[in-house]
């Protein structure tokens, strides 16, 4: 079961993009459950693919729908509410003069503008600035 846009339109209108993406967020520690609103997708290039599109000044909705043509899946990245168990960390790259990191999570639930709902077994991979750090 793949998160519908409706989890993405519930992170925009929680947090809405920017605000969004200029969040401090930081990676929880392995056992503990977080939440969080932001950048999920199906694979670490997927990420490292968004990452690179806005460090090169393509503003957050074109370089979504950019990875997502690339993808051939218009679901293959995108913002969402949810509750996750960090993994690992993957990479940690440089945004915009910020330390970003690429980790992957395991969902244990998301939002979908309404209610929350169980998502067993769904392996994402996140775009999370750890707190504090700027280039």
């Amino acid at each position: 079961m793949r998160l519908s846009w409706a989890v993405a339109t519930a992170g925009l209108l929680l947090c809405g993009v920017t605000q969004a993406e200029e969040q401090g967020r930081q990676a929880p520690d392995k056992d503990e459950v977080a939440l969080g609103v932001g950048l999920i997708c199906n694979t670490s290039e997927q990420v490292q693919r968004y990452v690179t599109l806005r460090a090169d000044g393509a503003e957050t909705n074109k370089a979504l729908r950019a990875v997502n043509d690339e993808a051939h899946d218009p679901r293959a990245c995108g913002l969402a509410a949810v509750a996750f168990m960090a993994d690992e960390t993957v990479e940690t790259k440089n945004m915009q003069g910020k330390l970003v990191s690429i980790v992957r999570i395991s969902i244990i639930a998301a939002f979908d503008g309404r209610q929350w709902g169980s998502v067993p077994g769904m392996v994402q991979y996140a775009l999370i600035e750890p707190e504090g750090y700027e280039i």
